[in-house]
């Protein structure tokens, strides 16, 4: 996902892990003329009497998407606002988001994270409404299902999804990976060619078998 934290915030980098639910915006033309795409149902799901905020489970991360070609925004402070206090873990938008400043604020001395492909000053309701919940979303070459599991780094600049049904599977080769990757680590700080130190530590590869 080429998503970015968001800018204006200082402080120490978080790591988030946790399941994702999603959130589909569609353009209002769209909506308003029953014009859908093939794959995009000509309902919603959404309640008619809450928002959207109040459907995610606390502990979960949020990823939300609007259609290529819009320039507006698909949350600001007050929906960010709502989403941290409801013990969400944080936003990823395949899109944009607005209210840069008062965000970085949100975000500060909290675990909370808002990542996003741009910003724009422009309203979501100038252009878009909110349509599906907890639908699978395109992002790139990443088909995102809700439950999957979201890593998020600040440090290392990185989202990293895993697949639900492959959770025990990464879980389990974590260990090995790690130990072989300090101890190849170790060698190279110590002056030992890369092949030579992958040798003494062929799990290093095991991620590949």
């Amino acid at each position: 996902m080429c998503v970015a934290p968001i800018p204006g915030y200082d402080g120490p980098n978080n790591r988030i892990v946790g399941p994702v639910c999603t959130v589909l915006y569609l353009p209002k033309a769209h909506v308003d003329n029953l014009s859908f795409q093939e794959n995009i149902p000509s309902e919603s799901n959404l309640p008619k009497d809450k928002h959207w905020t109040e459907l995610p489970a606390p502990g979960t991360v949020v990823l939300i998407q609007q259609q290529k070609g819009q320039i507006c925004a698909l949350i600001g402070d007050i929906i960010a606002t709502r989403l941290k206090l409801r013990g969400i873990l944080g936003v990823v938008a395949d899109g944009r988001l607005r209210d840069i400043e008062s965000c970085a604020i949100i975000r500060k001395d909290s675990g909370f994270q808002m990542w996003s492909r741009g910003f724009s000053a422009a309203a979501p309701s100038l252009e878009i409404k909110p349509w599906m919940f907890n639908v699978p979303l395109q992002v790139g070459d990443v088909c995102v299902y809700p439950e999957d599991i979201v890593c998020i780094d600040e440090g290392e600049r990185a989202i990293v999804v895993i697949p639900k049904e492959k959770l025990q599977q990464v879980i389990a080769k974590l260990p090995t990976l790690k130990k072989a990757s300090d101890a190849v680590l170790a060698d190279i700080e110590n002056g030992s060619p890369l092949l030579d130190s992958t040798r003494r530590h062929p799990d290093f590869y095991s991620n590949y078998k």
